[in-house]
């Protein structure tokens, strides 16, 4: 008669295996969710900054208002240059940004007021066409 072959210890390490290779799936799965939350978190928050920023620009009444009707005011834009810390602190934002012009073909229109020339009003850290705003 043949002899029966029952090893225990190649079932436990069989599991053991599984085992590993479930905790590694649900680790890498848990890391993935965070990750992705965290990042689409943070894009609706600059989207909704970037939104309170473009609207308090345009706005008349908002302390730190560039428009006259639908019209830039060039007195209002010159008081924001050199000004930026005020001017987030007014805004209430946390994060940088940089209001700059465009034509209709997508150049960047310089801000030219007396002795000074800025590509647009904003943190000196971001690049607009590779020169800082502000």
């Amino acid at each position: 008669m043949g002899k029966k072959c029952n090893n225990p210890t190649s079932q436990a390490f069989s599991m053991d295996i599984m085992l590993a290779v479930i905790i590694f799936i649900g680790t890498v799965f848990f890391f993935y969710v965070i990750l992705s939350t965290t990042q689409g978190n943070k894009a609706d928050e600059l989207h909704n900054e970037a939104l309170k920023v473009l609207t308090d620009i345009l706005s008349e009444d908002s302390g730190v208002g560039i428009t006259d009707g639908n019209k830039i005011n060039i007195t209002k834009l010159g008081e924001l240059l050199g000004n930026y810390s005020g001017i987030k602190g007014k805004l209430k934002v946390k994060n940088d940004f940089c209001i700059y012009f465009e034509d209709e073909n997508g150049n960047i229109i310089y801000i030219n007021m007396t002795n000074m020339t800025s590509t647009g009003v904003g943190s000196g850290i971001i690049n607009v066409s590779n020169v800082p705003c502000g």
